[in-house]
């Protein structure tokens, strides 16, 4: 078991249901009422540029001496799957990678989205 990190990016004026999505995003049903739709390929290059100093088992599994992490996308979502060891420094470079995508992080393990200036 590992600790599981997801982002999505609400549409303008869209209700923000995080659980709600969180399930949809696991379930991967396709659209998601009320979420943009994210630039993967820019996104899944910036994880390769960033994690360059891990072990790229294919595209969607890293793994290093710092940690192992897997990546799963969705036109909408995008979900980190962490090993439980991976240090704080590591997971907080998967955080900054997506808040530059516009993405902000929401933890299942505490149900809380950590939106600019909500929950910081």
């Amino acid at each position: 078991m590992g600790r599981y990190m997801s982002f999505w990016k609400y549409e303008p004026d869209a209700v923000h249901n995080d659980e709600n999505i969180y399930a949809q995003a696991c379930e991967e049903v396709g659209n998601i009422s009320g979420l943009q739709t994210l630039p993967t390929a820019d996104i899944l290059a910036e994880i390769n540029r960033v994690f360059s100093d891990y072990d790229k088992l294919d595209e969607y599994n890293y793994e290093s001496g710092k940690g192992a992490f897997t990546v799963s996308v969705t036109p909408q979502t995008v979900t980190f799957d962490c090993v439980w060891s991976m240090g704080g420094d590591e997971l907080n470079k998967l955080i900054d990678i997506m808040l530059g995508f516009g993405c902000p992080f929401y933890d299942p393990q505490l149900s809380t989205r950590f939106d600019e200036g909500k929950n910081c």
